[in-house]
Formats: structure tokens, C-alpha cells, sequence
């Protein structure tokens, strides 16, 4: 009994896990979106750069990502900036 009521659990949340992604999805599609958020940054920026640059999500729901940029002034440091997909905005204002 306590065997097929893992089973059960496990199957059910298995499940859910997946029709969760479906709907994400299908709001992909729905809104003329192909590719999921962090494909969709890494594809718009040019190759030679995506090298230097990288990506984390912040907020799925918004869109919202952190952009790690090298700037070469003498020593190369990193800043950080904050990309909206959804806004199509970015802290350094391009």
C-alpha cells in the first residue's frame, strides 16, 4: 500500500512538472516567441561578444536577466546589468 501510494505521488508530480512546462510553452508561442528567454538573449547578441558576455535569470515570470559585460578600461572589469525581454529594455540604456 504505502509502495503504490509513492508511486502515485511521484507520477503526479512527474506530471505536474511537465504540464507546467507545456503551458510555458504554449505562452512562448502565443506571444510570437520561438525560443525560451535565455536562449532568446544569448541568440540576439553577436557572436563575438556572447564569448565575453553571460547571462542568469532573475525573474522567468518578467523576463528579467542579469548580463555580466566585460569593460575594457586599462583592466578589464565586469558590470552588471539588468535586460528585460519583455520591456526590451537594459540598465545601460541601448
Amino acid at each position: 500500500m504505502l509502495i503504490s501510494a509513492l508511486v502515485q505521488l511521484i507520477f503526479y508530480r512527474y506530471n505536474s512538472y511537465w504540464v507546467k512546462w507545456r503551458r510555458k510553452a504554449n505562452d512562448f508561442i502565443q506571444h510570437g516567441k520561438i525560443w525560451p528567454p535565455t536562449i532568446e538573449i544569448e541568440s540576439t547578441m553577436s557572436s563575438d561578444k556572447l564569448r565575453d558576455y553571460t547571462a542568469m535569470l532573475f525573474d522567468s515570470e518578467q523576463g528579467v536577466f542579469q548580463v555580466n559585460t566585460p569593460i575594457k578600461l586599462g583592466v578589464i572589469k565586469e558590470v552588471k546589468r539588468a535586460v528585460s525581454l519583455n520591456d526590451r529594455t537594459c540598465t545601460c540604456g541601448k
